[in-house]
């Protein structure tokens, strides 16, 4: 067996006969001519973008070694890495110039998508400079002055063909006067310019795959040099000699001289160890979970896997393959001797059901006949062989697994299935579905007749139904109770909570549980129940039995019933930005646990802080998931405070903890990433939005183009990119991935201070240049060296940290894990260097949110002062929660003014934008006055005079929206630049194995006006004006100068009615 291996090549760099490239997260370095590679770093990083040193001696790179992407360097034969800076932003390696490195980065950037560039010395890291060409990618210098400049450039490969606002662009300035002009006129997404000589090379698209081209310096004589018609050509660098690259997992040397593009024979050894099989942590990959008839065994899936056992003791054993294949939603066959599960296995890269005995672990039997679309959820019969199912193309499907019998029971298109589940006697299946788009209702299926009967009349959604353990009831929650509360901070009422559990009585015969009956009945009652139960169902005015529990209204989000009990979870009302978590966070809510006790007439608590619970099938055990741990407790009575306090960390049946750490999960690397790859390309086709278009997409031919490049991979991070540049295919907005399991790193984030500081070259010191100003009350984001005790000014100079003094460092240097920690500074004023101040300051864990408030308030001032405080100025960074406060915080007080300035530039989206516009979209038709106070617009909050809007390219996705929709609503001008042009929603719900999230463009924006064309274009503004290099460098906002210039000018031709023009009667 041959010792060599065909790696995964990426970030090549070049210098005359060597190259250096990353594997494994490390750099390698290999002749030009090809032959063995030699391993260079051994990181505990992930490294990326290499570039040789003018003279070959270093090679820089972007480095991770403490968790945050810096700048490195390394010597070319080999060394100990050196690190240059202590930023602790995003930044990326771009090239040298001069003996200086330099890169891009969003260090000191009021957002973080926006980069601009930097350079440092590698002779004295203290001498680092931001350039001033503003929002830049990218850079190349030529012979003298000129330079080329790559802005919004970035990786054509991860969205195929994109043509949006934001695609890359080449910009040249010959003289270096700052007067920049495009390069060249090309329908493409440009990227990665190197000028060698007197051309321009560069990555473009616009023949279909990216290739690389060269122009001359005049934009004249386009060239093809690279003829690839697979995979796109990535990250290209040269020596001035020739271009070296990387395409698929291969590297490439284009030879400038003969115009010949070579592959570099790489002969590869490595002892490849992130491919090492590994035990993970099952609670912390811990999926779901599936209790037996009387909840003495689990079911419960870790990391794709499934395993079961006995609650308390014996042996855990694992379901099927032991790997390469994901089961999921593994759950117990109802059945006498409880010796069956079923589960969905993707073996063969085709989601199907499987059927296991327990006894011997066997699989007995697959149902593989059915497309059964991406399964979300099963629930098994009471008393058949049977499994209910929904998908994502809101089916509810019956099957029978002992006949192999599908049932298509019902479907919604409107909306997903919300909830389930069997009668006692399995003849029924209640179930809520959309009726229309704004309402759901419940239905009960009769499995004998095949007929479906509607069984409530929702006014707005009827959700989850369980029927009684008796089959007398059928309980379910319903979004029904309008009971407004007073917005603290305008005119305006929300409907905070909403829901309360009701029933229906399933005989017309059959009274309110919640009456009292008399001994005599409740006797009777007791005689039924021992009777095998059979359920009949009058559904003559059924909808008419609809009975409240006589509990408060509240945010139910679960409901299930046992023996006489319904319990309930209930959700607080809480703000959303008290813990405000991204799309990868896994944080379970933190719900309160209730029961209503049918024989004793009220509402009592279980327990508080859970996660989800379930009831067993002989309704007398409760398994309650907190967090990712699970407990199992008896129905009949909760914890006592004195039991909680003896259960803590034990697992005993007693308690009712179950240890997970009894089980144990392994993972094959190579095996995981082979079934991720698949998942995650099944995922795409199974939520694309347009089914037209399914046909059209070759699906099984990118899945085979891509597939082969698994076995090169020997890094998470490699898998990542694998994925990205295989959903591009795509050429969709919003195909996304992130998050997972990556090789283990420390990660020593840098405190912040707040405030720019420059080397003074003359006294060797820092000097604080700039404080930055915002919220002195924000806990959280409060600018340190602002408030009470710190008499620190701009122009004093930083001396010491903690004690230390600064020296020959950078401060940063002494601030790397200190993140949100107080630290001693020392301060001197630049005319008493001897007079020496001592503070002790609260570091910021991130600058930007600081930043990002300076911006804002900085830009309101400037617009109250251009205007002579007649216009207003908002600013809303994004369409999530985060932007609907921002919105509101500044248009309850800027709503005041004559007119108003709505800026989105660089506007994130989310999904808020609706309601934005709502509110900007109120009419001033009047005033509501009184003789003690100022007159109030009417509508209220109403913009009395013109709106304008300014927008830009990165602004995109509900941020396109609102541009689009300000302009489709006559709302106003729109001013700026093309914006992002991706409109195809997400909805990430589907993680891989390794808690990786993949997104799925699923959702589609249709315009009147338009169609479809906001995907992959953007919206024009009705005025173009761009930023250009020259305006940043002259510290010109020509964006907000011309959205001040047109509101002023509407202002001035319809001016609105003030109050005192007003004449009273």
């Amino acid at each position: 067996m041959s010792e060599e291996f065909n790696g995964y090549y990426r970030f090549p760099t070049i210098y005359n006969d060597q190259i250096a490239f990353v594997a494994e997260d490390d750099i390698w370095v290999v002749p030009s001519s090809g032959g063995i590679a030699r391993r260079l770093t051994t990181n505990v990083g992930e490294i990326s973008d290499l570039t040789f040193s003018e003279d070959g001696k270093w090679i820089a790179f972007t480095g991770r070694d403490e968790g945050v992407p810096d700048v490195y360097i390394i010597p070319s034969i080999g060394g100990v890495p050196i690190r240059l800076t202590y930023l602790g932003a995003n930044s990326k390696v771009l090239c040298w110039h001069n003996g200086k490195i330099i890169f891009s980065s969003n260090y000191v950037q009021p957002f973080k998508r926006i980069t601009s560039l930097w350079e440092v010395d590698v002779e004295d890291k203290r001498k680092l400079k931001q350039l001033d060409f503003g929002i830049c990618t990218e850079i190349s210098f030529g012979k003298e002055k000129g330079v080329v400049l790559g802005r919004k450039t970035g990786d054509p490969a991860r969205w195929k063909k994109y043509r949006g606002g934001t695609a890359g662009e080449l910009l040249i300035d010959l003289e270096g006067n700052y007067n920049f002009r495009k390069l060249i006129d090309l329908k493409s997404n440009f990227a990665n310019p190197i000028w060698i000589q007197d051309r321009i090379y560069f990555i473009s698209d616009h023949d279909d795959v990216a290739n690389i081209y060269s122009c001359t310096v005049e934009g004249k004589d386009l060239k093809k040099h690279t003829y690839h018609n697979d995979f796109y050509v990535r990250n290209p660098k040269s020596d001035g000699k020739n271009i070296v690259y990387h395409a698929g997992s291969d590297i490439y040397i284009l030879n400038l001289s003969n115009n010949v593009s070579e592959k570099v024979n790489i002969k590869y050894y490595s002892t490849l160890p992130q491919r090492n099989r590994k035990f993970v942590d099952p609670t912390q990959y811990f999926e779901g979970f599936s209790i037996s008839k009387d909840a003495e065994n689990l079911i419960t899936t870790h990391r794709g896997k499934s395993f079961y056992y006995n609650n308390w003791y014996g042996p855990v054993k694992q379901l099927g393959k032991e790997n390469g294949v994901r089961y999921r939603l593994t759950t117990y066959l109802n059945l006498k001797d409880e010796e069956k599960a079923v589960t969905i296995s993707d073996e063969n890269n085709y989601e199907h059901i499987e059927v296991y005995d327990l006894k011997t672990g066997n699989l007995i039997k697959k149902v593989e006949e059915y497309d059964l679309g991406r399964v979300m959820n099963i629930v098994a019969s009471p008393k058949d062989e049977e499994i209910l199912l929904t998908n994502q193309r809101n089916e509810l499907i019956l099957i029978d697994l002992r006949n192999h019998k599908k049932i298509d029971v019902d479907k919604s298109t409107f909306g997903p299935i919300n909830g389930y589940s069997f009668s006692p006697d399995g003849r029924w299946i209640a179930y809520s579905k959309f009726i229309n788009s704004k309402q759901a209702a419940i239905m009960i299926f009769d499995k004998e007749k095949e007929e479906v009967h509607q069984v409530t009349k929702p006014i707005l959604f009827d959700v989850d139904p369980v029927f009684d353990p008796e089959g007398k009831y059928l309980y379910f929650l319903s979004y029904r109770i309008f009971n407004p509360i007073e917005d603290r901070f305008q005119m305006n009422l929300a409907f905070e909570k909403g829901t309360k559990p009701y029933l229906i009585t399933l005989k017309k015969d059959i009274c309110s549980p919640f009456q009292e009956i008399i001994k005599e009945e409740e006797e009777k009652e007791k005689e039924k129940k021992e009777e095998e139960i059979k359920v009949d169902i009058d559904f003559d005015n059924i909808a008419d039995r609809i009975i409240p529990f006589p509990v408060s209204e509240e945010r139910y989000v679960n409901i299930q019933a046992a023996k006489e009990k319904v319990f309930y979870a209930i959700s607080p009302v809480s703000g959303v930005l008290e813990d405000e978590e991204d799309m990868l966070s896994e944080k379970h809510e933190k719900l309160t646990l209730k029961y209503y006790d049918l024989t004793e007439k009220e509402e009592k608590t279980y327990l508080e802080g859970i996660s989800d619970f379930q009831i067993s099938e002989d309704k007398e055990k409760i398994a309650i998931l907190i967090d990712d741990e699970l407990r199992i407790l008896k129905t009949t009575n909760p914890p006592s405070p004195e039991q909680e306090k003896e259960c803590e960390n034990k697992y005993t049946r007693k308690c009712g903890w179950i240890d997970f750490h009894r089980i144990n999960v392994e993972v094959q690397p190579l095996l995981e990433w082979r079934q991720m790859l698949c998942e995650a390309w099944r995922l795409q086709k199974f939520y694309f939005w347009n089914k037209d278009k399914l046909d059209e997409i070759e699906w099984d031919k990118i899945l085979e183009k891509y597939y082969p490049l698994v076995e090169r991979i020997a890094t998470r991070t490699e898998f990542s990119d694998l994925i990205w540049e295989m959903q591009g295919e795509l050429k969709s907005s919003h195909a996304y991935e992130m998050g997972g399991e990556y090789k283990p790193k420390p990660v020593y984030k840098i405190g912040y201070l707040g405030a720019d500081l420059i080397l003074d070259e003359d006294r060797k010191l820092y000097k604080i240049s700039h404080i930055v100003k915002g919220d002195i009350w924000d806990e959280k984001n409060k600018p340190p060296l602002l408030g009470p005790g710190v008499e620190v000014k701009e122009g004093d100079y930083l001396l010491a940290i903690n004690g230390i003094e600064i020296k020959d460092k950078i401060p940063n240097e002494f601030l790397v894990n200190y993140s949100g920690k107080d630290v001693e500074i020392v301060v001197s004023s630049s005319d008493n260097i001897d007079h020496k101040r001592k503070y002790v300051v609260k570091t910021l864990k991130d600058e930007t949110p600081l930043r990002y408030r300076e911006w804002v308030e900085k830009n309101k001032k400037y617009v109250h002062e251009k205007t002579d405080s007649r216009i207003g100025y908002i600013h809303i960074p994004d369409m999530g929660y985060t932007g609907y406060v921002e919105f509101h915080r500044n248009f309850l007080s800027e709503v005041r003014y004559d007119g108003l300035i709505i800026d989105v530039r660089v506007n994130s989206g989310g999904f808020v934008s609706s309601m934005i516009l709502d509110k900007l979209n109120r009419k001033f038709i009047g005033y509501d006055l009184s003789p003690y106070r100022e007159a109030q617009a009417y509508q209220y909050d109403s913009v009395r005079g013109p709106m304008v809007a300014i927008t830009n390219e990165f602004a995109g996705s509900d941020g396109d929206i609102f541009s689009h929709s300000f302009k489709l609503m006559k709302l106003g001008k729109l001013i700026g630049k093309r914006t992002w042009g991706g409109v195809i929603g997400i909805w990430p719900r589907n993680p891989l194995v390794d808690h990786t999230i993949t997104t799925q463009p699923e959702m589609a924006f249709w315009f009147k006006d338009v169609g479809w064309d906001v995907e992959n274009y953007g919206t024009d503004p009705d005025i173009e004006i761009d930023i250009t290099p020259k305006d940043y460098k002259e510290n010109k906002d020509t964006q907000l100068d011309m959205a001040i210039e047109i509101v002023l000018k509407e202002l001035k031709e319809n001016p609105p009615i003030a109050p005192n023009d007003i004449k009273k009667p």
